[in-house]
């Protein structure tokens, strides 16, 4: 009993979704938040008396850096606020998290047009492989039962 293509068809939307959407995150890495620590690092915001708001930092604050930067939010292992001055919108990177932040946040760009013609080509792709899967799996049922599988 060999996989139908129906369940292949399956397993191979579920990968493509999981694809994209990895993409879209990286891509909200290093288009929303990477922007901001990269301004944060180009700053050299590396101790509490050298923090910088977003005003400073040339940054619009929008809903997406107030989820990242929430209590616990994944952002807070790198961005910190000075202790006297919490919840006022002041923010810098102690220096023994530099490193770390700039090779998640940092380096290359990305923009939305690499993000639109990654996710077309991989669709197309995809697309391809669903069309000529049946096909695949009849030559490697072919195969199977020359060989006695």
């Amino acid at each position: 009993m060999g996989f139908g293509s129906s369940t292949s068809d399956i397993v191979l939307q579920g990968m493509f979704m999981g694809i994209i959407f990895a993409v879209l995150v990286i891509a909200y890495n290093k288009l929303v938040i990477g922007k901001f620590v990269k301004a944060l690092i180009k700053a050299e915001a590396v101790h509490p008396n050298f923090a910088k708001s977003f005003e400073e930092l040339n940054i619009k604050k929008n809903i997406l850096f107030s989820y990242a930067l929430r209590t616990r939010g994944f952002l807070r292992k790198f961005v910190y606020e000075p202790e006297e001055e919490e919840r006022k919108g002041k923010f810098y990177i102690p220096e023994d998290k530099l490193y770390r932040a700039g090779r998640i946040y940092g380096g290359k760009d990305v923009d939305l047009l690499m993000v639109a013609a990654t996710i077309i080509i991989l669709f197309i792709f995809f697309a391809v492989v669903l069309m000529y899967m049946p096909v695949l799996w009849g030559h490697v049922s072919g195969i199977a039962r020359n060989i006695g599988v």
